[in-house]
């Protein structure tokens, strides 16, 4: 409601209005924190004051808008004495009932929105004023880089080194402030009288590293940037025109991104970026801009700095690139992408090159010929970690001396080691090589000539800070990508002395806006190989060329990540019937094509473990088919039956092919819970203590980790956790060795430091994932992949349907094995099933599992495992019910024994159609690549599913009604579109059908991982995603662990630490020698840890979420395969992590095959011949425990020993040795 207040004083501002009802409605006649209605929060209200014609601040009245309830109470308690009273300065306010409605959108606010006190308010207000009116003119923008004279000393300042400048006195104007609200530094560009465009130059915080102020030699006042990645460009038409050719996305879009100032800038804003500003000459800027700054809380704060030399040292001009370029065209290529990955990361300038590296880097060529490129490699890792008194050169000659010989990776023949550029705004930013996984078309090269692997780069485009572009309200980014990115994809570029150009794109890499580029090479078979030969060789694509975004995600068929398995002849494979709508994208294997492919994976795989459970499914690429490959026991021989649903485009011409596996389901995820689903189930009627009560659990699951080996094992299995090191493995051998993290009667402690660091750091990693995305586990619930029931096929083959078991509407089938040594477990009862994202109230629904089928029917899904076996019979199938889904490959998530999940409101599932097909106008020729390239752009430009996404939760959390909001049924079809936008072509219009959130301010839930979150900006949500977030605090990664048994380092000495006490004995039994001590001094193990400690550098530098020379990973957080880095963007975490991830399993499978050396799967001798190895390598390690990455090292040292044990048989017998003694203390137990 609306109460009128007048006989306002007129000094009185809208904030001492706003102060004096807090007083009275916030006082203790009015509220009662202990009021349920209330849910501990203070009520809240809105002010607007009169407008005076007088020009004074108000006319001396005021509405106050507040709740019906709280309004009624107020004016019951002004009438009930004349002591109540609303006081303005010293003056009471006279109140009466306006008997008008508050607008929907302010009640809505008042309603849900968090108390902002005045003072606060009014504090930032004032902040945000100030701010705007420091504006102070520039006399000069110079962007350089900083360099150390070679004559300096440690000590000596930095010069900066202008390598671009522009004066603003004479010609033109620009003036620099501070954005409160944005967190920037703003420079503003241009004259509206003189000039059409306004330039703009946006340094943000977050984006620098050092912020230094001084005087230069002449008294001139300057502002010095030491910046992290490069500001943000941008222009604006002062006549608000748009760039030709360009139709604006919104109305309100005005501003465009652009990589330079100018043609000047532009050459050299590749390589420098740092930049330094010059103000007019008015001495008193400079204390301005100090002021500003600290009131606006800038940080890095500004420090006064002493004269910094700034000189024009020219380090990028034209003729020195062209130095350096000419010259690296005279090496192998290898080599000269590390020399261009030098100059394009800052890491040296030109006459770093030219002059003081050119003859060592020439003779590091010569002396380790075709390792030079690796040693290159581990050079970079070395700048970017070298202290400020190392010189390039010497730093050079430490690598040198470090690794007298470089030897490559050793990797899986579904790897490659692959070059990686990331393509900014302004620059080209060179990574690599590191491990990548394979694809076809690059192992088909490969096996003609391993080098050509090499002509394959992986090209990301992303915004200055790594992080996916996005873009301001008032920025439009189209012709910007359609210039940069869409220039780069249509005419490639050089590299390295080499052309490269646009070659396809993986639907994965697609969402990460990452696609393939080549160059163009010789073939030992095929001749001249172009990128267009390539895509032409793949398929008949001639049905696709009218839908450009088709023809590409049938290329990208091609390009999945998979890996090789065996191949099919003409004649083993053929089509079968769809049934119905239920059959999508999912065929039929032979069980003895199922055991060739699980072979050949095992026998590729050489970590791949015997307890693993033989998969019942496949996710596969062949031919021009794609989808999931179930086993189907009726077939006999080597046979595969696919469908037309899974078949994508026609291959022509081919006898013989291989099957390709992008997955297999050898085992079964767990559950987890995530916001969407928490908010879906949450508004159909789960109370929130359920979701509290799983928390609750998850909490105790992980601080109870750190109290034994079982239970750190159990939590790093539900986070997939440590699996490249395979610690899950070895904490369960330890544990049956007797070994735990305490002494207890039966167990010895292992007191060891590392491992509770990395308890420390799993503890963190999961509280931040309960924390922020609500991912909490489930238990008995298992995500699956999904497959269709082909009983009904049987039956239209012939048999009688009494005899056939077959699920009908509704009902599953479920039956997962952990591993081999595991029983298997059928699910029976009433389940929810659903399919991550649920975005839709109807993507959870409620089913039944059947159990183990009878014995005494024909059965299809009988014997299949790790697999959810969907009914065949309805007008719909199940899998479009949950979020769209289809059988080629999709998950489903069933949550099992959990009653307190199971909503007590039905939902009906959403209708999918499928949406419209990007078809080329009439009078247009067939798609080209041009079309691909047009469609890449618009598709970076386009990608607004987590935008969707995000708006579709936080207007639930908003609204009464929650998902059943009409604006998120309307978000939830949108979602639908933009999931299929990768294929259909067709953009998610959101500049016109976007609804807006209720409110200005977020649910706290929704605050960033990143520190300095502005309280204000966020309301107390009362949804169970609120209650979860705020029940959850961090762990310190830091801080040491209360209790934990660990040793002061040397208190222990080599091999006496309990795992070696325990693994002596087993060694020596099974290789049946006498066991000498291993000796301090092993080549062997030295030259391993000198290797493996070059690449875990490398690994722990270039997986950083921020390209800054003092940031590195940890060793934990590698062994893990983790990053506990703030982000706003967990996508590019993810990314990053993935990244990581793969490059430590190609070490540790390096290191490993160094141990156990074999060309195929191991034999009994040459696991024995592996376990001396080991167990030498890990006393060795013992002996030098001060050694980097030791820990790590001895980690993988430790899994091998493990590994050989349990497949010689010398875990099985300690495991009886172990079990008799228990047994024997029972008894005695028992006697006594």
């Amino acid at each position: 409601m609306e109460i009128n207040l007048w006989s306002i004083d007129f000094d009185a501002d809208v904030y001492h209005v706003r102060k004096a009802v807090e007083l009275v409605l916030h006082g203790p006649d009015l509220y009662d924190p202990n009021d349920k209605k209330y849910k501990g929060r203070k009520p809240n209200f809105e002010v607007v004051m009169g407008k005076s014609p007088a020009g004074r601040i108000h006319n001396g009245t005021a509405v106050l808008c507040v709740s019906t309830d709280v309004g009624l109470q107020l004016i019951r308690w002004c009438r009930g004495s004349k002591k109540n009273n609303i006081v303005v300065h010293g003056q009471a306010l006279k109140v009466s009932n306006a008997h008008r409605k508050v607008p929907l959108d302010v009640a809505e606010t008042l309603e849900k929105a968090l108390y902002v006190d005045p003072e606060e308010d009014k504090c930032r207000t004032g902040i945000a004023e100030q701010a705007r009116l420091v504006r102070l003119r520039i006399a000069q923008v110079q962007f350089g880089v900083w360099y150390r004279p070679s004559d300096s000393v440690a000590s000596q300042r930095r010069t900066f080194s202008v390598e671009y400048e522009r004066e603003f006195l004479s010609t033109s104007a620009a003036y620099i402030s501070v954005v409160y609200e944005h967190k920037l530094i703003h420079i503003d560009i241009g004259q509206r009288e003189t000039e059409e465009i306004n330039y703009l130059i946006l340094v943000k915080f977050s984006c620098m590293r050092k912020l230094g102020l001084g005087y230069d030699e002449f008294g001139q006042p300057f502002i010095i940037f030491d910046l992290f990645t490069p500001p943000n460009f941008e222009q604006e038409s002062y006549n608000n025109r748009a760039p030709e050719g360009i139709k604006r996305k919104g109305k309100y879009k005005t501003r465009d991104r652009i990589s330079a100032l100018d043609d000047a800038h532009a050459l050299i804003a590749p390589y420098a970026h740092h930049l330094r500003i010059v103000l007019a000459t008015n001495p008193e800027d400079l204390v301005e801009f100090e002021k500003i700054c600290h009131i606006t809380q800038c940080e890095p704060r500004p420090k006064r700095v002493p004269h910094v030399d700034a000189i024009p040292m020219q380090f990028f001009s034209q003729l020195r690139l062209h130095h350096v370029q000419r010259w690296i065209k005279t090496m192998d290529w290898k080599v000269a992408f590390q020399i261009e990955a030098y100059l394009r990361c800052g890491l040296l300038n030109t006459h770093d090159l030219l002059f003081t590296l050119h003859a060592p880097i020439e003779q590091v060529i010569h002396d380790y010929g075709a390792g030079a490129s690796e040693l290159l490699r581990l050079f970079s890792e070395a700048l970017k970690m070298r202290k400020v008194d190392e010189s390039p050169s010497d730093c050079l000659a430490r690598v040198r001396s470090e690794h007298l010989t470089v030897k490559p990776l050793q990797l899986t023949q579904d790897h490659i080691s692959c070059h990686h550029v990331i393509v900014t705004p302004s620059r080209m930013l060179l990574e690599g090589p590191y491990p990548t996984q394979s694809n076809r078309v690059i192992r088909k090269y490969q096996e003609h000539d391993p080098t050509l692997a090499e002509r394959f780069i992986r090209v990301e485009f992303r915004d200055e800070d790594h992080l996916a572009y996005r873009w301001d309200g008032d920025v439009d980014g189209t012709w910007f990508l359609q210039q940069r990115v869409g220039g780069i994809l249509r005419q490639g570029f050089e590299l390295g002395g080499r052309a490269f150009e646009f070659l396809a794109y993986s639907s994965s890499a697609l969402r990460e806006h990452s696609v393939w580029f080549v160059s163009p090479f010789r073939d030992p078979e095929e001749g001249y190989v172009t990128a267009e030969k390539i895509r032409s060789s793949l398929g008949d694509f001639s049905k696709l060329l009218r839908t450009p975004s088709k023809y590409a995600a049938r290329i990208a068929q091609a390009f999945t990540a998979t890996d090789r398995s065996v191949k099919i002849r003409l004649g083993e494979w053929e089509e079968q019937p769809e049934l119905g709508p239920h059959t999508d994208g999912v065929g039929t294997i032979s069980p003895e094509l199922a055991q060739k492919i699980w072979e050949e994976k095992c026998r590729n795989t050489r970590n791949l473990r015997e307890s693993r459970v033989q998969p019942s499914a496949y996710q596969f690429r062949f031919l021009g088919y794609k989808g999931v490959v179930v086993v189907d026991h009726r077939l006999e021989g080597i046979k595969m039956r696919l469908r037309d649903s899974q078949h994508k485009f026609p291959v022509h011409n081919v006898e013989e092919a291989e099957f390709e596996i992008a997955r297999s389901f050898d085992y079964p995820n767990p559950v987890h819970l995530n916001r969407p689903a928490v908010m879906a189930l949450d508004n159909r009627g789960v109370k929130t203590q359920a979701f509290l009560n799983l928390q609750e659990e998850a909490k105790a699951s992980i601080y109870f980790s750190s109290g034994s080996l079982e239970e750190f094992k159990k939590l790093l299995v539900k986070h997939g956790l440590g699996g490249k090191f395979h610690l899950a493995f070895i904490l369960e051998q330890l544990n049956q060795l007797g070994l735990d993290f305490k002494d207890s009667t039966d167990k010895k402690d292992i007191r060891s430091a590392f491992f509770e660091r990395l308890v420390r750091y799993v503890m963190n990693h999961s509280l931040r994932s309960v924390k922020y995305k609500a991912r909490i586990p489930v238990p008995h619930s298992y995500q699956l992949v999904g497959v269709a029931d082909e009983g009904r096929a049987y039956i239209n083959e012939g048999a009688k349907e009494d005899d056939v078991f077959t699920l009908k509407e509704g009902f599953i089938y479920v039956c997962v094995q952990e591993s081999a040594h595991d029983p298997p477990i059928y699910l029976k009862g009433t389940c929810l099933i659903s399919r991550s994202p649920v975005i839709h109230p109807g993507d959870v629904q409620r089913v039944y599992a059947v159990g183990e089928p009878p014995p005494d029917k024909l059965c299809f899904f009988r014997g299949l495992k790790n697999v959810v076996v969907l009914p065949a019979v309805g007008d719909r199938s199940l899998a479009s019910c949950l979020a769209g889904g289809d059988l080629d490959g999709d998950t489903y998530d069933i949550y099992y024994k959990n009653p307190g999940l199971l909503p007590t409101t039905q939902a009906k599932p959403a209708k999918y159609p499928p949406g419209e097909v990007w078809t080329l106008e009439e009078g247009r020729g067939d798609a080209t690549v041009e079309d691909i390239c047009d469609f890449i752009v618009e598709y970076i430009n386009s990608d607004v599913m987590g935008l969707l996404a995000d708006r579709h939760i936080v207007i639930a959390d908003q609204s009464k009604e929650g998902v059943f909001d009409e604006r998120c049924m309307k978000l939830a079809a949108l979602c639908s579109k933009a999931v299929d936008y990768a294929k259909n072509g067709e953009p998610v219009d959101i500049y016109n059908n976007l609804p807006k959130p209720l409110l200005k301010f977020k649910p706290d839930w929704h605050k960033a991982e990143v520190t300095g979150a502005r309280e204000l900006d966020y309301y107390e949500s009362d949804r169970a995603l609120g209650y979860l977030f705020r029940n959850i605090s961090l762990h310190d990664p830091d801080k040491p662990i209360e209790g934990f048994p660990t040793a002061s380092p040397g208190s222990i000495g080599p091999l006496e630490d309990a795992i070696s006490c325990a693994l002596a004995p087993l060694v020596q039994k099974t290789l049946n020698v006498p066991l000498e001590p291993p000796e301090p001094a092993n080549r062997q193990a030295e030259g391993l840890h000198a290797g493996f400690v070059c690449e875990m550098r490398y690994i722990c530098v270039t997986h950083t979420l921020v390209d800054a020379p003092d940031v590195r990973l940890t060793e934990e957080e590698v062994v893990l395969g983790t990053i506990l880095a703030n982000c706003t963007q967990p996508r590019w975490r993810s990314d990053r992590s993935y990244r990581m991830k793969l490059h430590t399993e190609g070490l540790v499978h390096d290191i490993r095959g160094r141990i156990v050396q074999s060309e195929g799967t191991p034999t009994d001798a040459e696991f024995r011949a592996g376990l001396s190895s080991a167990w030498a390598a890990w006393g060795w390690a013992q002996h030098h425990r001060d050694k980097e990455f030791i820990e790590s090292f001895s980690l993988i040292m430790l899994g091998v020993m493990l590994d050989c044990l349990e497949h010689l048989g010398g875990l099985r017998k300690v495991m009886c040795l172990l079990d008799m003694t228990t047994r024997e203390t029972s008894e005695i137990d028992d006697d006594l």
